[in-house]
């Protein structure tokens, strides 16, 4: 079966730097992208408060259209929808003029709304790619039910994502063979990998040695590029796919799209593997947690663990301030009540 490779550094590398690309760079990424050979490229995703007059969160179709311009005729155009944010947009049916994909991204606890919703989508001619966020959260029996209520909608494809980046190849494997199991063969199967703890390539690897009856799709960014520790890299997955499968991507292309786009972001922003996000994975705790006490000034890593073990069991799905903002009081009590102790 046809494997692809997704291009998604617009959209997830927008997280590093508040989707900041203008239009020329987006524009010179996605050409860049199309001659080294991709064929799918998520080119932003919609939201509400873009704090740049140009940007690769839109506010609106329309102002996606911008970079559909030196659209091709063989490649795949995609944007992203959180579910929890669809009722801010305006979605217009398929046209020359808007993107061929929309990638639904929604929680365990939105799956039933976010099928009704993809069906809406679907009826105005979109290819839809359903993403279940943090899919290891799902127990078996509740994704089998899952899927099987996916098979009934019949999207374009299905995706397991490592929102937390927690899996080991053994846990791709085994997630990825039973969907197979359950998943109606046409409808294509994909997988979002995350860094956190170093294994986004070989899980990416795994994923698509194990795919084999379904058409497959692995997403991946330029340099790995995306919030905190990052995701798998394009030029190394092409590169495999390559040698393995026997594309002809064009390696050097990527590396010259690096230089001249991303280069200048990473020497401003930093991403990639850190202690901090290796923390979270290592809890199986929504990396937004750590994000959000590091900007509360607890950076201190032996502090964040604490935070961090203090978060209740239920809560660390999701980023919920209130709750991180309740353990940041009661650790900063214990200190306080410590140091009345000494006196």
């Amino acid at each position: 079966m046809e494997k692809h490779i997704l291009d998604c550094t617009l959209r997830d590398g927008g997280y590093v730097n508040n989707w900041g690309f203008s239009h020329e760079s987006a524009s010179r990424i996605i050409d860049g992208l199309y001659t080294s050979g991709i064929r799918n490229i998520e080119i932003g995703i919609m939201g509400t408060n873009p704090s740049l007059p140009w940007s690769t969160k839109f506010r609106t179709f329309q102002e996606a259209e911008i970079l559909l311009r030196n659209r091709k005729p063989d490649c795949r155009y995609a944007l992203m929808i959180n579910y929890a944010e669809k009722d801010n947009f305006t979605i217009p049916s398929r046209s020359d003029l808007t993107v061929d994909a929309i990638r639904i991204a929604f929680f365990a606890n939105e799956w039933k709304d976010a099928l009704l919703y993809a069906e809406y989508i679907q009826a105005l001619g979109y290819e839809v790619f359903l993403q279940a966020m943090a899919t290891t959260y799902y127990s078996e029996t509740e994704l089998v039910v899952l899927v099987k209520a996916i098979n009934k909608l019949h999207p374009f494809a299905f995706y397991m994502v490592d929102s937390f980046g927690t899996m080991y190849t053994d846990d791709v494997v085994r997630m990825a063979n039973l969907i197979q199991s359950v998943l109606e063969q046409n409808i294509c199967f994909g997988f979002h990998a995350h860094n956190n703890i170093q294994m986004a390539f070989a899980n990416s690897i795994a994923f698509s040695q194990t795919v084999n009856s379904f058409e497959s799709f692995v997403d991946a960014t330029i340099y790995g590029m995306g919030r905190g520790a990052g995701n798998v890299t394009t030029e190394m997955l092409t590169s495999y796919f390559n040698r393995k499968y026997g594309f002809s991507f064009d390696i050097t292309e990527l590396v010259g799209l690096f230089q001249r786009e991303i280069l200048p972001i990473y020497q401003q922003y930093y991403w990639g593997y850190s202690l901090q996000y290796f923390l979270t994975s290592s809890k199986n705790i929504n990396s937004a947690y750590s994000w959000y006490f590091a900007n509360k000034g607890y950076t201190d890593l032996e502090v964040q663990s604490q935070l961090l073990e203090a978060l209740p069991m239920e809560n660390r799905y999701a980023l919920m301030k209130s709750v991180a903002d309740s353990v940041i009081a009661a650790y900063e009590a214990e200190i306080a009540h410590k140091k009345g102790d000494k006196k």
